[in-house]
């Protein structure tokens, strides 16, 4: 059966980048970009008997209706998936178009528990000590990413890397736990293309603000807070996947 590794995010979030990494060589145009994504339509590439998959994002105003049609296309080529939802760490805030994205793509998913990973990308080397410490910092912002209505604990965060930083089609060797969590800790799905509708943007920019003001509250009520995360604990195995799967890369 096919392996199909999905990239999924907005804008500026390094999915190209990664790809890249992650065949060795420039296959999808990546780089700085103002005022909008390098992907505006669905690309594919094969490697290792791995098909990757690039996708431009649905907070690109521009392109969002040909964004939701190239992903929409993109999960109907039948195989076994990986999703990756890039998610951005800006100032230790979680960006809520990138939950918005995440939300919409698997309600257009017509299974129940759909398991997916989140990467959250170039982090700035003082945020990424932070999380590596796994302290009470770290807690918070697992919170924050899964405040939307889907949660996983496969989440992997990629420090800013010096090769890459605001380069134009740059890879390199990626770290090997950064490899380890995509190739092998990442979990699979298999996806009927009838089991995919057509992603619905309507009501997109109101999902977006809905979630701005749920990670705010989360942000400043320590009990709101408190309560996700015990939301999160009563699910099977959440932490202790967590933990095992969020490893210290070392930056190059």
């Amino acid at each position: 059966m096919q392996k199909n590794f999905l990239f999924l995010g907005n804008p500026g979030t390094g999915k190209s980048t990664l790809i890249n990494c992650l065949v060795g060589k420039t296959v999808f145009q990546s780089g700085v970009c103002f005022g909008g994504g390098l992907t505006n339509f669905f690309q594919k590439h094969t490697h290792n008997e791995a098909v990757y998959m690039d996708t431009p994002g649905l907070a690109d105003r521009k392109l969002k209706d040909k964004a939701a049609a190239a992903i929409t296309k993109a999960l109907r080529q039948t195989g076994n998936y990986k999703l990756f939802f890039m998610v951005r760490l800006e100032s230790g805030r979680v960006v809520s178009d990138d939950l918005a994205t995440i939300e919409t793509v698997l309600d257009s998913i017509d299974m129940d528990d759909i398991p997916f990973s989140i990467i959250v990308n170039n982090v700035k080397k003082r945020q990424y000590t932070a999380m590596m410490k796994k302290g009470a910092e770290f807690f918070k912002v697992v919170a924050l990413i899964n405040a939307c209505k889907y949660s996983t604990p496969y989440i992997t965060f990629i420090p800013t890397l010096e090769r890459l930083d605001e380069m134009d089609n740059e890879f390199m060797q990626l770290p090997r736990e950064v490899e380890t969590f995509l190739h092998h800790n990442a979990p699979a799905i298999v996806i009927a293309p009838e089991r995919v509708k057509e992603i619905k943007l309507t009501d997109f920019k109101m999902l977006v603000d809905d979630l701005k003001d749920q990670l705010e509250l989360l942000r400043n009520d320590n009990a709101a807070l408190r309560r996700q995360l015990e939301g999160l604990l009563q699910k099977p195995k959440f932490f202790e996947t967590l933990l095992n799967v969020v490893v210290a890369t070392v930056a190059e």
